[in-house]
């Protein structure tokens, strides 16, 4: 709760201002979208004759630089800014009709127009809304596209080949959970959380996607003498930028210096909190992080301007300042112009902090590196940095779900401290009913950071619909329990997607690294190698100059192919077709997500780095602990002891995770999946009101077996999971086990491990 200063504060600053309160409600897509039938009659045209897309003639800035079969033909040369024109049969009627993509090596052709809105705070809800005004724009790069022509511009941030181009037909649309017989429409997200009542909204469909089809990829060669510029920036973003979480935090009474300080204490030992054990923070180590991350880095202008007022609204805001290093990677002080106690430095996170994995390896022969790994998720990443010191909203008086509903004191601490690592619930720190769009909704709902170190190719970001616009679209839209507040402006965000597309450059060492150590625990070395070369030799030679290894990785591949390339298989290498599959056919362990119950769907994921993504968990929400489990067949038979082991209450063999004799998180392939349970609370742990919090989720049960914890009900949640939480008619069904696809058969489950560990 606030104390009475702070109110008194907020009182006047609301007054001084004038946005204490926000200025009306978000638009709600159930009331303001609506079926466009003449869109989908010229989809289903479109989708009604499919053919392989054949590219015949390549020209840049109207000359002819490029057709099939010449003889004796270079690598055509492109330049940003350069008009390219494809030539030939079934190209598709483009972006909106179809689902279609083109990359230049790493780098997607933006096919939306993205508009940045202004964010603005709403000071005494805390919550953040956009209005219509345009603080920026990037305009899309697709000029035109036809069956037999499409023209684009080439990205100022494009850096390699080849050229691809890839067609999907939307065959369909999702029908709705809440109103069986029609579609399921959804609001752009772009605009989603503009207030304002004459701001007309677009809405679509979530579309059923065909199988995709590409044109032969055309090598081409680009000069960019700007791309290492624009290379320094985005990593500067990455790195250096706290995208103004430091205020936002300081505002809601988190103090991160007197953490990374040592001055907090874990409230459940009583111990002195360690920021790495708690919340896996890494200590800035020169050669193990990039000097943007250690070096003071000035912003003429950031990244983002940020939403929240200045000192009283008697002072403007920062629009530039300083960062510097605090001590750890992924968490800086910047300069910044706080509403209640005014100019200062305050530590926010950055990308760093969730997406960067500290790894230990074997680099040569005898040569051992350290390195934090950017784009690779941080399996020791938590959401008990929520608890290190007063974080408003973490102990208070709440209202409860429309199933507990009444106002109450909660205490949120054993949930937080519980939660799984590499995985995050921003919403469970807000309040229920603040008025944001992700507010607390009691449905506990985890999901985990993503590796994004191939990330581009992804139009449906973070699992929205196609109107998402990728991962440019997820940075100037953004939510502030995700993080990030306010829309970035165009030039740092192409920075940063610039930096982005280079993130992938040790993936072949990671790869290596996996299956060397997937293939010792395994006790395959002998068999697939002979006598053990070592881990840097390994590393050095390569996994495909072991011919055992790369038949292994052959049978595993056939096997992937005919159980999941429906799903996973692109012509771009990211594994995913981003067909959205609904929620009662894919199902989740832990509750659907804000995000995925408003697209009543979740999106195929792109798959990389496994091995390593295994160490936080797999599938959205983290519960499949190895790649064994999640594709062996016994876990998608109901009955069986692996199903049993995962997903009935059940009496577990071994202690609570994150527990001395637990830890978080185990070795891949080390970790036991079992029934995920949290421990009640006496009142000198975390105080009893922590009980009440865990009480008003729905799938929390007591079991007769185990009076000290509270057991996630998997089958309760399948069975009765709907209508609270999606305003159904009924249960919308659930399958038996989440992602319903696992191998053809056991026998299988080896060799497609081996094949995974190679993407």
């Amino acid at each position: 709760m606030r104390s009475l200063t702070v109110s008194i504060t907020l009182a006047v600053l609301a007054t001084v201002t004038g946005c204490g309160e926000l200025p009306g409600e978000f638009p709600d897509q159930e009331e303001i979208c609506s079926f466009d039938a003449a869109r989908e009659v010229e989809r289903a045209a479109s989708a009604a004759s499919f053919e392989t897309p054949i590219i015949s003639e390549m020209l840049v800035n109207g000359t002819l630089v490029w057709q099939p079969g010449s003889s004796n033909q270079v690598a055509p040369g492109l330049a940003p800014g350069d008009i390219v024109t494809l030539r030939g049969d079934h190209l598709g009627k483009g972006t909106d009709t179809d689902f279609s993509k083109i990359m230049i090596g790493k780098t997607r052709i933006l096919e939306t127009d993205l508009t940045m809105y202004q964010q603005k705070l709403a000071i005494s809800d805390q919550v953040n809304y956009e209005t219509p005004d345009i603080q920026d724009t990037w305009p899309k790069n697709i000029k035109s596209w036809n069956e037999n022509e499409v023209q684009f511009k080439v990205p100022e941030h494009a850096s390699s080949g080849p050229l691809i181009l890839q067609v999907q037909k939307r065959t369909g649309y999702l029908e709705s959970l809440i109103r069986p017989g029609e579609s399921h429409n959804v609001i752009n997200a772009l605009t989603s959380r503009i207030i304002d009542d004459e701001f007309q909204h677009d809405c679509d469909v979530v579309s059923t996607l065909s199988d995709p089809k590409s044109a032969v990829p055309i090598a081409v060669i680009v000069n960019n003498p700007e791309f290492d510029n624009w290379l320094a920036e985005g990593r500067q973003v990455f790195w250096s930028y706290d995208y103004n979480i430091g205020t936002a935090h300081s505002v809601r009474n988190l103090d991160w210096t007197k953490i990374f300080d040592y001055k907090s204490k874990d409230p459940v030992t009583g111990e002195i909190a360690d920021p790495t054990k708690l919340f896996g923070a890494h200590p800035t180590v020169a050669g193990q992080v990039p000097s943007e991350a250690i070096d003071d880095v000035y912003f003429d202008r950031y990244p983002m301007p940020n939403p929240i007022p200045g000192f009283l609204n008697t002072q403007p805001q920062f629009f530039k300042g300083n960062t510097r290093d605090s001590g750890w990677a992924g968490y800086r002080y910047a300069e910044s112009n706080q509403p209640y106690k005014g100019k200062g430095e305050r530590i926010g996170f950055n990308c760093a902090s969730c997406h960067g994995y500290k790894i230990a390896y074997e680099a040569a022969p005898g040569q051992m590196e350290t390195k934090v790994f950017p784009g690779m998720t941080n399996p020791l990443w938590s959401m008990k940095w929520t608890l290190l010191d007063k974080f408003e909203g973490i102990v208070a008086s709440e209202e409860g779900p429309s199933w507990d509903s009444g106002k109450k004191y909660i205490n949120k601490t054993a949930l937080l401290y519980s939660m799984p690592q590499g995985a995050g619930e921003h919403n469970l720190v807000r309040g229920n009913g603040e008025g944001s769009l992700t507010d607390n909704d009691y449905q506990f709902s985890p999901i985990v950071i993503p590796n994004v170190t191939n990330y581009m190719m992804i139009r449906r970001s973070l699992s929205h619909t196609e109107s998402y616009v990728g991962f440019e679209g997820s940075y100037i839209h953004s939510e502030e329990p995700d993080g990030a507040m306010g829309a970035m402006y165009r030039q740092p965000l192409q920075a940063l997607t610039s930096y982005m597309t280079e993130l992938d450059e040790n993936d072949d060492l990671l790869r290596n690294l996996g299956m060397y150590r997937w293939l010792k625990w395994k006790g395959r070395l002998n068999g697939q190698i002979g006598l053990d070369p070592g881990e840097g030799l390994f590393v050095q030679n390569d996994l495909t100059s072991y011919p055992a290894i790369v038949q292994a990785v052959d049978r595993g591949k056939q096997s992937f192919d005919a159980a999941c390339a429906s799903c996973h298989k692109d012509a771009f290498g990211g594994y995913s077709t981003e067909k959205m599959v609904r929620l009662d056919k894919v199902g989740r362990f832990f509750a659907p997500t804000i995000y995925q119950k408003e697209t009543q769907s979740i999106r195929a994921t792109f798959l990389r780095n496994l091995y390593w993504n295994s160490h936080r968990g797999l599938l959205s929400d983290g519960h499949v602990k190895n790649l064994e489990d999640l594709v062996d067949p016994a876990r998608c038979e109901e009955g069986s002891d692996l199903y049993n082991q995962y997903y009935t209450l059940h009496q577990p063999d071994y202690p609570a995770l994150g527990s001395a004799d637990h830890p978080e998180p185990y070795p891949a392939h080390n970790r036991k999946g079992d029934v995920f349970r949290v421990p009640k609370s006496p009142d000198t742990i975390a105080g009893r009101k922590s009980n009440r919090f865990i009480e008003r989720h729905k799938y929390f049960s007591s079991v007769d077996w185990d009076p000290n914890f509270y057991y996630w009900d998997y089958q309760k949640m399948r069975a009765e999971y709907g209508p609270d939480e999606m305003k159904t008619a009924g249960p919308i069904g659930m399958p038996a086990a989440p992602h319903p696809w696992c191998a053809g058969s056991a026998d299988e489950v080896d060799d497609m491990v081996q094949y995974l560990l190679t993407l």
